[in-house]
C-alpha cells in the first residue's frame, strides 16, 4: 500500500499525484490520510476531493481515505508499518503545516518503517548532465546505504530509468607521528573512493544487469554533491543513516539539505522493520 498525507494545499496536491502514480506503477492500493486534532469536517472534504482527483487520473486504482484525529507524524508513522511507501509534500497547511520543517518531520523520518518520499516542487534550472530523468542515489559503502540501493534499483527496473550513483568524500587533516599533521594524498583518496563505489555497485549490477548505471565520485560535501545531482533528476534517494560522507542522513545535515534544497523528489529509504501487507 502507498500512503500519502494530504491537507488540500498545492504541495499536498503534488504529493497526491506522485503517490497515485507510484501506486499505479507498483500495482498497490492508495491510502489517503488527513490528520489533525479537532473537527473532522475539513478533513472529510479534503480527502473526498483528493480521492476524486486520483479517480479522474487512474479510474481503476483502489483508493481508501482516512481522517485521523491525531498528530500528523503519529498518523503517518502508524500507517507506515504496513505501507510500501509514505509520500508527503514539502510543506503544507492545516493538519500537515510545517510537516518537513519542524519536529514532525524529524519524528517521522526517525520512526517511519518504510521509505518516505518528500515531493519537492520542480525548479527551473540547468539540469545536471549526468542526472537528467535518472534516479540519483547516495552511496557510502555502509550497510545503511543498502536500502537506498535496493530502492533505487527496484525503481529503475519499474520505471526503465537509469541510475546515477554518487559517492562524496572530503580529505581530513589528522594528527600524525609526534603530533605533526598528516595530509592525505588526494590521488590515493580519489582512487579509494572509486574502488569503494565500484565494489558497492558491483553486486547490485550483477542482480540487475539491464539497469544503466553511471558512477560519480565527487570531492565535496555529500549534501552538496546530492543536491547538485538532483538538478533534472527523476528523484534522489538516500539511506536513513550512513558513515563518512553520508553520516546522519535523515536526522543530519545531508537529509535536511536534500529536503530543503533538492530540485526533485527526495526518497529516504528506511530499512523495513516489518513485512508490508501490500
Amino acid at each position: 500500500m502507498i500512503v500519502v498525507g494530504v491537507d488540500g494545499s498545492d504541495p499536498s496536491d503534488r504529493a497526491l499525484k506522485w503517490a497515485a502514480s507510484v501506486a499505479h506503477l507498483r500495482d498497490r492500493p492508495l491510502r489517503i490520510i488527513y490528520a489533525a486534532k479537532g473537527s473532522a469536517e475539513t478533513g472529510n472534504a479534503v480527502v473526498r476531493q483528493a480521492a476524486a482527483t486520483v479517480n479522474a487520473i487512474y479510474p481503476s486504482l483502489p483508493v481508501e481515505t482516512a481522517v485521523v484525529p491525531d498528530n500528523p507524524a503519529h498518523a503517518l508513522i502508524a500507517a507506515s508499518t504496513n505501507a510500501t511507501m509514505v509520500v508527503v509534500g514539502n510543506r503544507g497547511h492545516g493538519g500537515f503545516h510545517d510537516l518537513l520543517l519542524g519536529s514532525t518531520s524529524l519524528h517521522t523520518a526517525m520512526h517511519a518503517k518504510c521509505p518516505v518520499t518528500v515531493v519537492r516542487p520542480p525548479r527551473h534550472e540547468e539540469p545536471h548532465p549526468d542526472a537528467v530523468d535518472r534516479i540519483v542515489v547516495g552511496v557510502d559503502g555502509s550497510p545503511h546505504s543498502e536500502p537506498a540501493l535496493e530502492f533505487a534499483f527496484e525503481e529503475a527496473e519499474l520505471t526503465g530509468r537509469g541510475i546515477t550513483a554518487v559517492h562524496a568524500w572530503q580529505g581530513d587533516i589528522t594528527a600524525g607521528a609526534m603530533g605533526m599533521p598528516y595530509v592525505y594524498d588526494p590521488i590515493e583518496r580519489q582512487a579509494q573512493a572509486v574502488r569503494l563505489l565500484e565494489e558497492t555497485l558491483a553486486r547490485w549490477m550483477d542482480r540487475h544487469p539491464e539497469v544503466d548505471v553511471r558512477s560519480k565520485v565527487e570531492q565535496m560535501p555529500a549534501a552538496a554533491a546530492l543536491v547538485d545531482h538532483s538538478r533534472g533528476a527523476h528523484e534522489v534517494v538516500a539511506g536513513s543513516r550512513g558513515l563518512g560522507g553520508f553520516t546522519g542522513a535523515v536526522l543530519g545535515s545531508v537529509s535536511q539539505a536534500l529536503i530543503h534544497h533538492a530540485s526533485c523528489p527526495v526518497v529516504i529509504a528506511h530499512q523495513r522493520e516489518t513485512a508490508s501487507s501490500g
